[in-house]
């Protein structure tokens, strides 16, 4: 796994409480819990931990972790 797949693994388990061996890359929102208002506080995490700024839209289509993995790496991220 990429480094930026265990900064947002971290961010999961760090925001929701949840245990990183249930944040696999093929686990969706809704496997993980995660509800509309959840999300938004998953991409502002996001934005505080990597400096991924993820909008709305991009949000909506955001389905799995591995999508947001992608979309991390896109934007260029830092994983710290």
């Amino acid at each position: 796994m990429s480094s930026v797949h265990d900064s947002v693994v971290e961010v999961f388990v760090a925001r929701f409480d949840l245990d990183a061996e249930t944040v696999v890359p093929e686990a969706t929102l809704d496997d993980l819990g995660l509800d509309s208002l959840s999300q938004l506080e998953l991409a502002t995490a996001l934005k505080k931990r990597l400096g991924a700024v993820i909008s709305d839209e991009e949000l909506s289509e955001i389905s799995t972790v591995s999508d947001i993995v992608a979309l991390v790496e896109k934007k260029g991220a830092a994983a710290r």
